[in-house]
Protein backbone atom coordinates (compact mmCIF):
# COMPACT_ATOMS: atom_id res chain seq x y z
CA UNK A 1 0.00 0.00 0.00
CA UNK A 2 2.71 2.43 -0.99
CA UNK A 3 2.52 5.79 -2.68
CA UNK A 4 6.01 5.36 -4.13
CA UNK A 5 6.18 3.83 -7.61
CA UNK A 6 9.50 2.10 -6.97
CA UNK A 7 8.11 0.22 -3.96
CA UNK A 8 4.78 -0.78 -5.50
CA UNK A 9 3.99 -4.19 -6.93
CA UNK A 10 0.59 -3.52 -8.51
CA UNK A 11 0.10 -0.41 -10.65
CA UNK A 12 -3.66 -0.20 -10.00
CA UNK A 13 -3.12 -0.18 -6.25
CA UNK A 14 -0.30 2.35 -6.55
CA UNK A 15 -2.42 4.76 -8.61
CA UNK A 16 -5.44 4.39 -6.31
CA UNK A 17 -3.34 5.01 -3.20
CA UNK A 18 -1.54 7.97 -4.68
CA UNK A 19 -4.37 9.72 -6.56
CA UNK A 20 -7.54 8.41 -4.95
CA UNK A 21 -10.41 7.60 -7.28
CA UNK A 22 -9.15 6.85 -10.80
CA UNK A 23 -12.23 5.15 -12.29
CA UNK A 24 -15.58 6.44 -13.52
CA UNK A 25 -14.33 10.00 -13.74
CA UNK A 26 -15.76 12.74 -15.92
CA UNK A 27 -13.70 13.89 -18.88
CA UNK A 28 -12.56 17.01 -17.01
CA UNK A 29 -11.60 15.04 -13.91
CA UNK A 30 -9.73 12.54 -16.06
CA UNK A 31 -7.84 15.34 -17.84
CA UNK A 32 -6.83 16.81 -14.50
CA UNK A 33 -5.74 13.37 -13.27
CA UNK A 34 -3.69 12.87 -16.45
CA UNK A 35 -2.01 16.21 -15.94
CA UNK A 36 -1.17 15.33 -12.32
CA UNK A 37 0.19 11.91 -13.29
CA UNK A 38 2.31 13.42 -16.06
CA UNK A 39 3.74 16.07 -13.73
CA UNK A 40 4.55 13.48 -11.04
CA UNK A 41 6.31 10.96 -13.31
CA UNK A 42 8.92 10.75 -16.02
CA UNK A 43 7.94 9.44 -19.43
CA UNK A 44 9.90 6.22 -18.81
CA UNK A 45 7.91 5.60 -15.61
CA UNK A 46 4.66 6.08 -17.52
CA UNK A 47 5.80 3.61 -20.17
CA UNK A 48 6.76 1.07 -17.50
CA UNK A 49 3.38 1.44 -15.81
CA UNK A 50 1.65 1.14 -19.18
CA UNK A 51 3.56 -2.05 -20.01
CA UNK A 52 2.73 -3.58 -16.62
CA UNK A 53 -0.97 -2.84 -17.00
CA UNK A 54 -0.91 -4.21 -20.54
CA UNK A 55 0.80 -7.34 -19.23
CA UNK A 56 -1.83 -7.74 -16.50
CA UNK A 57 -4.57 -7.50 -19.15
CA UNK A 58 -2.85 -10.13 -21.29
CA UNK A 59 -2.44 -12.46 -18.32
CA UNK A 60 -6.12 -12.03 -17.45
CA UNK A 61 -7.07 -12.86 -21.04
CA UNK A 62 -4.77 -15.89 -21.13
CA UNK A 63 -6.03 -17.31 -17.84
CA UNK A 64 -9.71 -16.67 -18.52
CA UNK A 65 -10.22 -20.17 -19.90
CA UNK A 66 -8.91 -21.54 -16.59
CA UNK A 67 -11.50 -19.48 -14.75
CA UNK A 68 -14.30 -21.07 -16.77
CA UNK A 69 -13.16 -24.68 -16.27
CA UNK A 70 -14.80 -25.25 -12.86
CA UNK A 71 -18.13 -24.03 -14.18
CA UNK A 72 -17.89 -26.35 -17.17
CA UNK A 73 -17.32 -29.20 -14.73
CA UNK A 74 -20.35 -28.16 -12.68
CA UNK A 75 -22.50 -27.96 -15.79
CA UNK A 76 -21.48 -31.53 -16.65
CA UNK A 77 -22.38 -32.56 -13.11
CA UNK A 78 -25.80 -30.92 -13.48
CA UNK A 79 -26.31 -32.91 -16.68
CA UNK A 80 -25.36 -36.11 -14.87
CA UNK A 81 -27.70 -35.28 -11.98
CA UNK A 82 -30.50 -34.52 -14.44
CA UNK A 83 -29.96 -37.85 -16.17
CA UNK A 84 -29.93 -39.64 -12.82
CA UNK A 85 -33.12 -37.85 -11.78
CA UNK A 86 -34.84 -38.88 -15.01
CA UNK A 87 -33.61 -42.43 -14.38
CA UNK A 88 -35.10 -42.39 -10.87
CA UNK A 89 -38.38 -41.07 -12.26
CA UNK A 90 -38.45 -43.73 -14.98
CA UNK A 91 -37.61 -46.51 -12.52
CA UNK A 92 -40.29 -45.41 -10.07
CA UNK A 93 -42.88 -45.23 -12.84
CA UNK A 94 -41.87 -48.68 -14.10
CA UNK A 95 -42.10 -50.07 -10.56
CA UNK A 96 -45.54 -48.57 -10.05
CA UNK A 97 -46.62 -49.84 -13.46
CA UNK A 98 -45.52 -53.38 -12.68
CA UNK A 99 -47.12 -53.35 -9.23
CA UNK A 100 -50.42 -52.02 -10.48
CA UNK A 101 -50.26 -54.25 -13.55
CA UNK A 102 -50.08 -57.32 -11.35
CA UNK A 103 -52.70 -55.93 -8.99
CA UNK A 104 -55.10 -55.08 -11.79
CA UNK A 105 -54.54 -58.41 -13.59
CA UNK A 106 -55.53 -60.36 -10.49
CA UNK A 107 -58.76 -58.52 -9.89
CA UNK A 108 -61.61 -57.56 -12.08
CA UNK A 109 -62.24 -53.89 -11.42
CA UNK A 110 -64.80 -51.54 -12.77
CA UNK A 111 -63.84 -48.37 -14.59
CA UNK A 112 -64.87 -46.34 -11.55
CA UNK A 113 -62.56 -48.31 -9.25
CA UNK A 114 -59.68 -47.95 -11.73
CA UNK A 115 -60.35 -44.22 -11.97
CA UNK A 116 -60.43 -43.89 -8.17
CA UNK A 117 -57.21 -45.89 -7.88
CA UNK A 118 -55.39 -43.70 -10.42
CA UNK A 119 -56.58 -40.46 -8.81
CA UNK A 120 -55.43 -41.73 -5.42
CA UNK A 121 -51.88 -42.08 -6.73
CA UNK A 122 -49.74 -39.12 -5.78
CA UNK A 123 -46.55 -38.69 -7.80
CA UNK A 124 -45.85 -35.25 -6.34
CA UNK A 125 -43.00 -36.39 -4.05
CA UNK A 126 -41.25 -38.10 -6.95
CA UNK A 127 -41.62 -35.04 -9.19
CA UNK A 128 -40.51 -32.70 -6.39
CA UNK A 129 -37.43 -34.83 -5.77
CA UNK A 130 -36.51 -34.76 -9.44
CA UNK A 131 -37.09 -31.02 -9.75
CA UNK A 132 -35.05 -30.22 -6.63
CA UNK A 133 -32.24 -32.58 -7.66
CA UNK A 134 -31.86 -30.62 -10.89
CA UNK A 135 -32.78 -27.09 -9.76
CA UNK A 136 -30.66 -26.72 -6.63
CA UNK A 137 -27.26 -27.49 -8.20
CA UNK A 138 -28.16 -25.35 -11.22
CA UNK A 139 -29.11 -22.37 -9.05
CA UNK A 140 -26.00 -22.73 -6.90
CA UNK A 141 -23.73 -22.82 -9.95
CA UNK A 142 -25.59 -19.89 -11.52
CA UNK A 143 -25.25 -17.72 -8.41
CA UNK A 144 -21.57 -18.57 -7.87
CA UNK A 145 -20.81 -17.96 -11.54
CA UNK A 146 -22.64 -14.60 -11.45
CA UNK A 147 -20.69 -13.40 -8.41
CA UNK A 148 -17.40 -14.63 -9.82
CA UNK A 149 -18.08 -13.12 -13.25
CA UNK A 150 -18.91 -9.77 -11.69
CA UNK A 151 -15.66 -9.66 -9.71
CA UNK A 152 -13.53 -10.73 -12.69
CA UNK A 153 -15.10 -8.23 -15.10
CA UNK A 154 -14.77 -5.47 -12.50
CA UNK A 155 -11.01 -6.08 -12.33
CA UNK A 156 -10.69 -6.25 -16.12
CA UNK A 157 -12.67 -3.00 -16.48
CA UNK A 158 -10.29 -1.31 -14.03
CA UNK A 159 -7.26 -2.55 -15.93
CA UNK A 160 -8.62 -1.31 -19.24
CA UNK A 161 -9.50 2.11 -17.84
CA UNK A 162 -5.98 2.47 -16.38
CA UNK A 163 -4.57 1.20 -19.68
CA UNK A 164 -6.39 3.96 -21.58
CA UNK A 165 -5.46 6.55 -18.96
CA UNK A 166 -1.75 5.71 -19.15
CA UNK A 167 -1.83 5.55 -22.96
CA UNK A 168 -3.30 9.05 -23.05
CA UNK A 169 -0.71 10.23 -20.51
CA UNK A 170 2.10 8.94 -22.73
CA UNK A 171 0.53 10.52 -25.81
CA UNK A 172 0.07 13.92 -24.12
CA UNK A 173 3.31 13.86 -22.12
CA UNK A 174 5.32 16.33 -24.22
CA UNK A 175 2.39 18.72 -24.63
CA UNK A 176 1.65 18.90 -20.90
CA UNK A 177 5.33 19.19 -19.91
CA UNK A 178 5.80 22.10 -22.36
CA UNK A 179 2.76 23.92 -20.96
CA UNK A 180 3.95 23.67 -17.38
CA UNK A 181 7.71 24.19 -17.73
CA UNK A 182 8.73 27.84 -17.66
CA UNK A 183 10.38 29.08 -20.81
CA UNK A 184 13.96 30.30 -20.43
CA UNK A 185 14.70 33.73 -21.82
Amino acid sequence: MTRNLGESKVILTYLENRYGKIFNLTMDEEKELQKTIILDHEEDDLKKMFNRVEGAINIAKDSQSLNVQPFSFFMVMITVLSSAAVGVLTASMALLNSIFGKYLDDKKMSKKEISDLLTSLDFTPVFHSVIWAVAIPFLIVLIVWGLYHRSVTKNIDKRYSVYVLLKECIDDYDKIKRQVEPTEE
